[in-house]
Order: structure tokens, then C-alpha cells, then sequence
């Protein structure tokens, strides 16, 4: 389909899928800014020549440091919010209005890089099934609920998730290394273990160039390894100016929930035994049963990506051996790496919100793995998924 084609459709899925973000929000009656938004404070402290915020209403997972509180969380969400906290001021920023705008853009965005790929010919579906799979990103997986949260830990991962997409559809649509490389940098700045998606990056530069020539794709990733790195100094910069050291980021001195303090300061951030658990939330966590309101209900660490996004067990059809399909598969698993050893599940959540950290890796296999039209049971899953994120939505804002 021609670009000129496909623009209306993207605008179509930004337009839909704010309105199902900021509208469900808005209708429920939780479309403020959270005391534990952070970034907000952040973008103005910034503006103020402070590197840490003051007076937070709360204080759960900041970081105190020399009398001062910090966020720990890597800073892109509040570079972003500086132009309009800097012409409209702090308290017009509304963090689940901009949640809901990057939401929105993901969502365009996955259409655009599915559309990309039929265009070369790497996928085979027809523009109807693209529309299909779009919806079981923006409406059928755990990205729905979290795009209408403005919360501190929504917010950075919608936005990681912003410009892993657009490294990825920058590299798709042969843009610049360099270009893709600084987008996925920003993904970067956002949440650090972003830099496991550049395999995706390279299978796709390879299915550009000649998969043989070697060279000229490590030309094309030394190119785009540049800003990506530039950026990653930038963070450690950023973490010596705060907190003296590099490598520290606050999170293992942060006000963390008392449910996780104990294993945090047992086996640290990240250890094998926290595999179990993780492994549980992923894959293996079922509804309970609540028995004072007599109806399944979601614990703490929520539910499988199988109940929340059934139709992810097409990606297992994703089984060729060209680059694209490779360098999916491998980011796919370096990314699962980090999240596997954490001390955090994701907890309080609906579903497993840590899976937004590998979903266009995950959109890019699905779209390998299936062919169109799409069968009854591809659609009645992506129905499923929508279903179960509808009902998320509702519980996890009618608590």
C-alpha cells in the first residue's frame, strides 16, 4: 500500500486508540495526575537547575540521597514534558493526557511498521489483518490499561516503548543508522535494558543489505551503536551528578513497597532467585477467587500474558531463518533476561506490564508467524485478549 495510503489508517488507530485510552480513563473517573506521576516535578526541576524534586506528596520508589529525594527512574519522560511544563507551567501538566497521547502513538506506529513490512514482502498479510493485529496491540494486551495510567512506572515504559518503535520503523523504512540508533538511545534513556532490542535493528538492516555482506551490516551497526552509546554515557553522566557513581541509579536505596524490601536487600536487584516468581507472573499467574465479593478477582502480580494476550502463541510460528525473524527471536530473549532475574514482577498490576519491554519484538514475530486471512481462532484470540484488557481496564481503575 502506498505511504499516501496508509497515513489516514495510521491517523485512524492514534484517533481510536486515544480515545479508548484517555476516554476509559476520563469516564472512570481517573484521568489526573498522580501524586505519583515524578516526572512532572522532574521536567521542572529541571528547568530549575535541580537534578532532584522537592515536597512529593509521596514518596514510594523515590530515592533519598543527602536530604534530597530523587527518581530513579531514567529521565526521557521528563525531557519530554519540558516544553509544556516550561509555556503552560506544572500544574497544567495532565501525566495521564500525555500517557495517553504516547499510547496513542505506539499504536500508529506498530500499524506503520506492519504496513512497512508487507510493503517489502517480509509478512504476508493483507491490510485488513495488519488492522487486526494493530488491535491486539493497542486493545488486546496489557499496553491498554498501562497507556491510561499517568503514573511514574506507566509512563516510562509507554514511552520506552515509543521509540523502540521508531528505531524500529526508522530502520525498517532505511532511514539513517544514526537516526535509528539515537531513537533507540532515547528508548535507552528511558528504561536502560532497551539497548537488548538493537538485534532486532540488526536483523533488519541485514534484510535491507545483503544478508552475506557482514561487513556492510556492521558498518550499519557501528553507525547506529554511536548515538545509542553517546546516550548511554549521558545516563552514567547523569548518575554521577546525582548520586556520585555511575552505575547507581538509586533504585536498591529507593522507598520500595515493604512487600519487596527483604529480597531486595537479601539477593539485590537482579539474582536467579527471582526466576520462579517472574516466570509465575509472566506466564502461570491465574485469577483468585475473592471470596467477601464472590468472583475471580487479580492478585497482586496479575495474570499470564496467556490469559491477557492469548493470541502471543502464533509467535511460535515465526520459524524461518532469514535475518529478521533471527534478530526478533534474539532480542526477544536478551530481553526476557533482565526481566527474569529482577527482584520486581511489576507489582500492583493487571497483567505482566513488564511484556511492553519486548512487545514490538513480539508484534514483529506474530506478524512473521501468521498469514492472511486470518484464521477464526487468530481472530477469536485477538477477540479474547481485547475482552480480558476491557475488563482489566475497568478493575484496575475501579479498585
Amino acid at each position: 500500500m502506498p505511504t499516501k495510503n496508509k497515513t489516514p489508517l495510521a491517523l485512524l488507530c492514534f484517533a481510536v486508540a486515544f480515545l479508548a485510552y484517555w476516554g476509559f480513563a476520563l469516564a472512570l473517573g481517573k484521568a489526573n495526575t498522580s501524586a505519583a506521576a515524578y516526572f512532572n516535578l522532574l521536567a521542572e526541576a529541571f528547568l530549575n537547575g535541580r537534578l532532584y524534586i522537592t515536597d512529593p506528596a509521596t514518596t514510594i520508589d523515590l530515592t533519598l540521597h543527602n536530604g534530597n529525594w530523587y527518581v530513579p527512574f531514567p529521565p526521557l519522560p521528563a525531557l519530554l514534558m519540558l516544553p509544556w511544563v516550561a509555556l503552560a507551567g506544572v500544574a497544567s501538566l495532565n501525566t495521564t493526557v500525555f500517557a495517553a497521547l504516547f499510547g496513542a502513538l505506539n499504536v500508529a506506529l506498530v500499524f506503520l511498521i506492519l504496513c512497512s513490512m508487507a510493503e517489502r514482502g517480509w509478512i504476508s498479510l493483507s491490510m485488513p489483518d495488519t488492522l487486526w493485529l494493530t488491535a491486539l496491540f493497542g486493545l488486546g494486551s496489557v499496553h491498554w490499561y498501562s497507556a491510561t495510567n499517568g503514573t511514574v512506572w506507566f509512563v516510562a515504559q509507554i514511552c520506552t516503548v515509543t521509540f523502540v518503535a521508531l528505531a524500529t520503523l526508522i530502520t525498517i523504512q532505511r532511514g539513517p543508522a544514526w537516526l535509528a540508533g539515537l531513537a533507540l538511545g532515547l528508548a535507552v534513556a528511558a528504561r536502560p535494558t532497551a539497548a537488548l532490542s538493537f538485534p532486532l535493528l540488526l536483523g533488519i538492516a541485514a534484510m535491507h543489505h545483503n544478508s552475506l555482506d557482514l561487513r556492510r551490516v556492521l558498518r550499519w551497526g557501528l553507525q547506529a551503536a554511536v548515538p545509542l552509546l553517546l546516550v548511554a554515557a549521558a545516563l552514567l553522566a547523569y548518575n554521577q551528578a546525582r548520586f556520585g557513581n555511575l552505575l547507581d541509579f538509586g533504585y536498591t536505596n529507593a522507598q520500595v513497597n515493604p512487600r519487596l524490601q527483604a529480597d531486595l536487600a537479601t539477593y539485590g536487584q537482579f539474582d536467579p532467585h527471582y526466576i520462579p516468581r517472574n516466570l509465575r507472573a509472566m506466564l502461570f499467574a491465574l485469577p483468585v477467587w475473592d471470596a467477601e465479593a464472590r468472583r475471580p478477582t487479580v492478585d497482586g502480580d496479575g495474570l499470564s500474558l496467556l490469559l491477557t494476550t492469548p493470541a502471543l502463541v502464533f509467535i511460535a510460528a515465526a520459524r524461518k531463518r532469514d535475518p529478521l525473524t533471527l534478530g526478533a527471536w534474539a532480542a526477544l530473549g536478551l530481553l526476557l533476561v533482565p526481566l527474569l532475574l529482577y527482584y520486581n514482577t511489576g507489582w500492583w498490576q493487571f497483567g505482566y506490564r513488564f511484556s511492553l519491554d519486548f512487545m514490538i519484538p513480539v508484534m514483529v514475530l506474530l506478524a512473521l508467524g501468521m498469514r492472511s486471512p486470518l484464521s477464526w481462532l487468530a481472530r477469536g484470540l485477538i477477540l479474547a485478549g481485547v475482552l480480558v484488557n476491557l475488563y482489566g481496564v475497568l478493575w484496575w481503575h475501579l479498585l
